[in-house]
């Protein structure tokens, strides 16, 4: 693909709402102190801290996100007051590929960040379960972005280390960072969208960075991580990377479920699911909800009659404008 770079620049390092540096600090106990040796006897070394996985909340709360510059690649089309191109960025010295739809006009707009569901990367083509999320608030004034997942359509391969999911997060955070650098986005308004997949990787964003300002979850997958593998993971499991199994590392999916971390500061979050949704058990999502509620988040759940997974036709459109005015609602607008 031939790319040109447009109108960017990287975000100031001094902002912290684009430094890719998120505010928690990790949460490891103090090394303990040594005592002094008795004379008559050794003093037994002190048990050092076990240091947290890579892909435990705590751990990515502390991660650095630093992105880089955001490159406009080929016009993909004009759409009703916005344009949407390919373009490239910079995450985990790898570059990554996705779509932008700019709305015309200097801005500032706020960003929102679509997270397709999971796909197939042979049968995945470039703005798919994204696109119909995103293009229409970019018509609205948003600057909607979507990634490429790692080893999709030209994004590079994902971190050997990291779950397949936390790869994905790590992706759109380097991306949070790089389209905040743009002169027409409003750093201060970000949102997430994700559906199905892609809203365990909202859900797992807006516990690690507060940059995130608004979510909405399109029939998400649990936000307690052991169901997602048991349904999913364990089928595939390159994607687990050193994470393992529920029964092997019951405590490794603690530390990697959103449900764990909810608390009252996190963004205000829309749930939105068809009432025949024959991917997502609806005990998944009310669960999620239920834990938004107990944990003080301002939250909603929105049920589609008739909807599937997949929201087509008048449902689509129900579910994208509440999605709309949600965010709108959450950013302050």
């Amino acid at each position: 693909m031939r790319w040109r770079t447009g109108l960017l620049a990287m975000a100031l390092a001094a902002a912290a709402c684009s430094s890719g540096q998120t505010a928690a600090q990790p949460r490891h106990a103090p090394a303990a102190t040594p005592t002094p040796r008795a004379t008559a006897a050794r003093t037994p070394a002190p048990t050092p801290t076990p240091q947290l996985p890579p892909y435990a909340i705590e751990s990515l709360r502390a991660r650095a996100y630093p992105g880089g510059q955001l490159t406009l690649g080929d016009q993909m089309f004009r759409g009703a007051g916005f344009t949407k191109y390919h373009m490239s960025w910079p995450s985990n010295g790898q570059t990554m590929t996705g779509t932008i739809s700019l709305p015309d006009g200097p801005g500032p707009f706020p960003v929102v960040v679509v997270n397709h569901g999971f796909i197939p990367p042979e049968r995945y083509w470039i703005g798919q379960d994204s696109g119909i999320f995103g293009d229409p608030m970019a018509a609205h004034g948003f600057i909607s972005v979507a990634p490429n997942w790692p080893g999709y359509s030209g994004s590079g391969p994902a971190p050997a280390d990291l779950p397949q999911i936390v790869g994905q997060l790590v992706t759109a955070l380097d991306l949070v960072t790089a389209v905040s650098a743009l002169p027409q986005a409003d750093r201060s308004r970000i949102a997430f969208v994700g559906h199905s997949n892609g809203g365990g990787i909202s859900e797992l964003a807006m516990v690690v960075d507060p940059r995130i300002r608004a979510v909405v979850l399109q029939a998400p997958v649990s936000t307690d991580m052991a169901d997602n593998a048991r349904m999913w993971w364990v089928q595939r499991p390159d994607s687990l990377a050193g994470l393992g199994t529920p029964d092997s590392n019951p405590d490794g999916y603690r530390h990697l479920s959103p449900r764990n971390y909810l608390a009252s500061w996190e963004p205000p979050v829309l749930i939105v699911q068809g009432t025949v949704d024959h991917t997502i058990p609806a005990a998944w999502t009310n669960a999620t909800y239920t834990a938004l509620q107990q944990a003080g988040v301002e939250s909603k759940l929105m049920w589609v009659p008739g909807g599937d997974h997949d929201l087509v036709g008048a449902n689509l459109d129900s579910a994208v404008s509440a999605q709309e005015a949600w965010i709108r609602h959450a950013l302050g607008m």
